[in-house]
């Protein structure tokens, strides 16, 4: 295995806790409706989020270089559905997942402490992130499913 491939792998694992991971606290904390956890937690999480797109990016552009030092054609019909996979996963991060943690923790900051104002409730309830939340999760199996099977 060359260093590219591990490096790709170690940086896409990273990019999967830091994002998806966090994600899937954030909104199991959100969901109990305390407003100081919320606080704490979507201030904590931040810097996680964060590292995680920047690693994720650069975990992608590795992962150019993996497939091409494994002999993989960058045109193979398993790549194309990750592009389309990661791509998605992407849109989703900056469209939806982004926006509604910045709106969960300016919510919680506006939010009296001994109960969570309607403002906040309306963020945590938020139909589309609560649908998006599991598409992202299928989108990273997909990804993952297509590194480890490789299909044809």
């Amino acid at each position: 295995m060359t260093i590219i491939i591990a490096l790709h792998i170690i940086f896409m694992f990273i990019a999967f806790a830091f994002t998806n991971g966090v994600g899937i606290a954030l909104t199991a904390i959100a969901a109990t409706q305390d407003v100081r956890s919320i606080r704490t937690a979507s201030r904590a999480m931040r810097p996680f989020n964060i590292a995680g797109g920047i690693v994720l990016l650069i975990g992608i552009v590795l992962g150019f270089g993996a497939a091409q030092a494994a002999g993989y054609p960058l045109s193979s019909r398993w790549l194309i559905i990750t592009y389309i996979a990661v791509a998605l996963i992407l849109v989703m991060a900056f469209a939806l997942h982004a926006p509604w943690s910045a709106r969960l923790r300016t919510a919680a900051e506006a939010s009296p402490e001994d109960k969570p104002s309607a403002a906040l409730l309306a963020v945590i309830g938020d139909p589309l992130v609560r649908i998006a939340g599991p598409i992202t999760g299928l989108l990273w199996l997909t990804v993952i499913s297509m590194m480890v099977f490789k299909p044809a």
